[in-house]
């Protein structure tokens, strides 16, 4: 069961002492039910989307030979109910590359106009370039080196998200992440972006986020210049 759906049985109090779950000690305090700050708001979901490989390599740096602007990328993993972060916490990365083709998989094509499938693709199995994944510390923090997504038709540009508990594989967190529109026009301006220029969807076509303005901002990483690249970082605020 749920702890949300727990806690609303037992009408949002717990009882005298301390409950085991997912091998963490919860506090019995009530009070402590309030959610401490706005960093904890639990992150949104999302499709995970047709491009999950079931491979994924244990690295912090997924580039490999992958041309683009680069991006740091910090996760902070914490509970969404205490706000405490999360050890032992796998979080997979995957995301486009420049040219909007993901590794590991025959890439769909779809036609701009209908954002229908055109009927071609292009073939990336076999490769396996910007996937990759990370462990949290005692931190909850997990860190990735990779280059800003290009776009694909039908999507506004972001990053694919899964974060798996440790001892709970059973479950895990799907997400996507989107980034800063103004910073994203001058990306696209700059090689090797520039060939295929700027994105023409825009959120009310996204065929994931279909309008919803106030999710995409939720999720979207807020970026700072940091030397050729940028870095951003971003509290995952996950249930299990």
């Amino acid at each position: 069961m749920h702890r949300r759906q727990f806690i609303t049985t037992v009408g949002g109090v717990m009882m005298a002492g301390a409950a085991s779950l997912g091998g963490r000690t919860l506090a019995a305090n009530a009070t402590e039910l309030a959610m401490p700050s706005d960093k904890c708001r639990p992150t949104i979901r999302q499709t995970e989307g047709p491009y999950l490989t079931p491979e994924s390599l244990l690295r912090s740096d997924i580039r490999e030979d992958r041309p683009g602007v680069p991006v740091h990328l910090t996760l902070n993993i914490m509970d969404d109910l205490w706000c405490k972060p999360i050890k032992g916490a796998a979080v997979d990365i995957w995301h486009s590359d420049a040219l909007g083709l993901y590794s590991g998989v025959n890439n769909e094509l779809f036609d701009l106009q209908s954002l229908q499938l055109s009927g071609e693709s292009i073939d990336k199995r076999g490769t396996s370039f910007l996937r990759g994944h990370q462990v949290s510390g005692d931190d909850g923090r997990v860190e990735f080196t990779t280059i800003y997504p290009g776009w694909y038709t039908g999507r506004l540009a972001h990053f694919h998200l899964r974060t798996i508990i440790e001892n709970l594989a059973w479950t895990s967190h799907i997400t996507q992440l989107y980034l800063p529109t103004e910073i994203e026009r001058a990306i696209y301006e700059t090689p090797p972006y520039k060939d295929r220029g700027q994105n023409p969807i825009g959120i009310d076509r996204d065929l994931v986020v279909r309008g919803d303005a106030a999710a995409v901002k939720q999720l979207t990483v807020p970026l700072v210049r940091d030397g050729d690249g940028f870095r951003g970082e971003f509290n995952l605020a996950v249930s299990f």
